[in-house]
């Protein structure tokens, strides 16, 4: 393979910094995933009180979300991520040292302010790349980080190793792999930090006082409607997923880190891929085909009788889906102007958080009240909306050209 078709031709120290931190988080973020609910579970949390949970995360992270990306554009990105990591690292301390129920969702609480302040990691990224370089930017970027992300997935098997060998008890253990997660996913937070410290900005970031600075108005508009649809798609069933399977399989961390392991390695094949497939259809047409056509793979998941068959699906679907992912955050960089882009992609994550805080608390609710299933119904349902907006809404807006100059320190 032409190793020029799937990487930027020039990828600098900052971009090597940056992409670190995300192999660091991204790992740590694997063990994460596959234990966290399982973990809540064996504490008692039922499917309403998770999505109350994350329901929690979500408001605590639209809460700073554009005073954030406002804030960034004015004064520069490293103070904003300083305070992101010192609310993340005190939201996980709490995660790891308490069982009780409040304190846990105000830890929920505490790293979605966090989150907010990392609106600012798209823009910065996508500043150390031209444009010609962007779709094989983030191609890159997602390829890492789920490759690694994987990897961390596999720490499912550990618990039952630690109960079996060992006498550790199921809450115990799943204790156990989280606080490995935390011990490779903080300290990626320092390469992020340097990756801010030696990247660029505009000229006119460099020379601006404070001053809301939103430009393309039209296109964050039209971005915040997709995101609000795609996370309400996703959320009401995936956000919920390793309760869904553990209620109607039985699985435990062991199956859920195999799946995820191998349906990671699919995404990243998905992720380095679809520059090339995007360069022969162009951005925007690849982008809606694939969320289009893993709809049908996102309602087999329901319709599945056993675990192997749902694997394969979810499988299916997510190496089709992931085709777009590192396209759209690739798009939106590109309709943008420089000096807007964090400010931009604050308002893309606050409708995104809009469709978070309604889309986990709406699963649980529907699992419990209609069935397990519905919440795929009405994800499968929505997908078909999500890829009809991108296309439709975005097919007629142009890239923009933006002038860039070198800066030591941001």
């Amino acid at each position: 393979m032409d190793l020029r078709s799937i990487v930027p031709d020039k990828v600098s120290t900052p971009a090597k910094l940056f992409l670190i931190g995300g192999i660091l988080n991204g790992f740590g973020n694997g063990i994460f995933n596959v234990v966290v609910q399982l973990y809540f579970m064996s504490i008692g949390f039922d499917s309403v009180t998770l999505g109350t949970a994350f329901m929690t995360m979500a408001l605590g992270q639209a809460v700073l979300t554009i005073p954030s990306g406002i804030f960034a554009d004015r004064y520069g990105k490293v103070n904003i991520m300083i305070f992101g990591i010192f609310c993340n690292s005190v939201g996980a301390i709490l995660l790891l040292t308490t069982k009780n129920i409040d304190f846990l969702i105000v830890s929920f609480l505490l790293l979605g302010l966090g989150n907010a302040a990392f609106v600012v990691m798209g823009p910065l990224y996508s500043s150390f790349f031209s444009k010609e370089d962007m779709d094989r930017a983030f191609g890159l970027q997602g390829f890492l980080n789920i490759i690694f992300a994987s990897m961390g997935s596999l720490m499912g098997l550990v618990p039952p190793v630690l109960m079996s060998s060992y006498g550790f008890t199921l809450q115990d253990s799943y204790l156990a792999v989280m606080t490995i997660a935390a011990g490779f996913a903080l300290p990626s937070m320092p390469f992020f930090l340097l990756s801010a410290r030696e990247g660029i900005r505009s000229k006119r970031e460099a020379e601006a006082g404070f001053r809301f600075n939103l430009r393309s108005k039209g296109i964050v508009a039209k971005f915040c409607l997709i995101r609000i649809i795609n996370t309400i798609g996703f959320g009401a069933f995936f956000n919920l997923f390793p309760y869904y399977v553990n209620k109607k399989f039985g699985v435990q961390s062991d199956a859920l880190g195999i799946l995820y392991f191998a349906s990671n390695f699919i995404q990243a094949g998905a992720n380095i891929v679809a520059p090339r497939i995007s360069r022969r259809f162009g951005t925007l047409k690849t982008i809606a085909a694939s969320i289009g056509l893993c709809t049908p793979f996102y309602l087999m998941i329901s319709l599945a009788p056993n675990f192997t068959w749902l694997s394969a699906f979810y499988i299916l679907r997510l190496g089709v889906a992931n085709i777009s992912s590192p396209l759209a955050g690739s798009l939106f960089m590109k309709l943008l102007y420089e000096e807007e882009k964090s400010t931009a992609t604050s308002f893309s994550v606050m409708a995104s958080m809009g469709g978070d805080i309604v889309a986990p608390r709406l699963g649980g609710q529907l699992m419990e009240q209609v069935s397990l299933d519905f919440p795929a119904y009405l994800g499968s349902g929505l997908y078909i909306v999500y890829a009809a907006s991108y296309y439709f809404l975005l097919r007629n807006e142009k890239e923009k050209e933006v002038e860039q100059t070198p800066l030591k320190a941001l």
